[in-house]
């Protein structure tokens, strides 16, 4: 499947979900991401997120994820790294969750200055605090960057994420949640831009209703 018709089925299929979902949210999400090159091929990378839940009147989680990369072709590069991710939910018990990572982004069609299609794949290993098994899931997001003549750049992802096993703490073997955004890239200077747009995430729930949140996305990146 080419990635344009990827984006196109992601998109009208997270347009048909909210039908299935018992339960909406509109959320806000605060990200700031980083990527500093400390050699010819070595990367550092660091992303921490705060989002804002249940109407976004609170802050119902938090996301820390460092990670080194390593540029194996001027556009292609492998990451390892490690995320942490406390949740707090409005009812229920607050989790801890750990994750190491493995990560691949390549360049799927066009250079820089141009309309180009970036693809991601991850592969996760998840612990929740106080239990003893391990979930494997698996991430795999297509994005275009479409840029104009003003400097901002249309942007548009799809993300499935899809579970590889089944643990004792809630995860099941399975499509596991689906995200999409659409929105700008805006230059602020050199090396650091803003991304505002809007993303949509259906969560497909174990013993629980699934969910729909509509969230208004702020991501703040600096490359150096």
């Amino acid at each position: 499947m080419s990635p344009s018709r990827f984006l196109l089925a992601a998109a009208s299929l997270l347009l048909s979900l909210p039908a299935f979902a018992a339960q909406e949210d509109e959320q806000v999400w605060l990200a700031q991401f980083s990527t500093i090159e400390v050699g010819d091929k070595v990367l550092l990378f660091s992303d921490v997120q705060f989002r804002l839940t249940d109407g976004a009147d609170r802050l119902g989680q938090v996301l820390l994820r460092p990670a080194v990369g390593y540029r194996i072709t001027p556009s292609d590069t492998l990451f390892v790294g490690y995320a942490y991710v406390r949740t707090e939910p409005l009812t229920g018990t607050p989790t801890d969750e750990h994750r190491m990572f493995q990560q691949a982004l390549v360049r799927i069609a066009g250079k820089p200055g141009k309309v180009t299609v970036t693809g991601r794949t991850r592969l996760e290993q998840r612990w929740l605090e106080g239990r003893s098994d391990m979930g494997w899931r698996v991430r795999q997001m297509v994005r275009v960057d479409v840029p104009t003549r003003a400097g901002v750049s249309a942007i548009a992802w799809a993300e499935p994420f899809v579970n590889l096993d089944t643990t004792t703490w809630g995860q099941r073997a399975g499509f596991d949640q689906l995200r999409v955004f659409g929105g700008v890239g805006v230059p602020l200077a050199r090396g650091i831009a803003l991304e505002a747009g809007y993303s949509g995430q259906y969560v497909n729930r174990f013993n629980a209703p699934d969910r729909m949140n509509h969230i208004g996305s702020l991501a703040l990146t600096i490359r150096r």
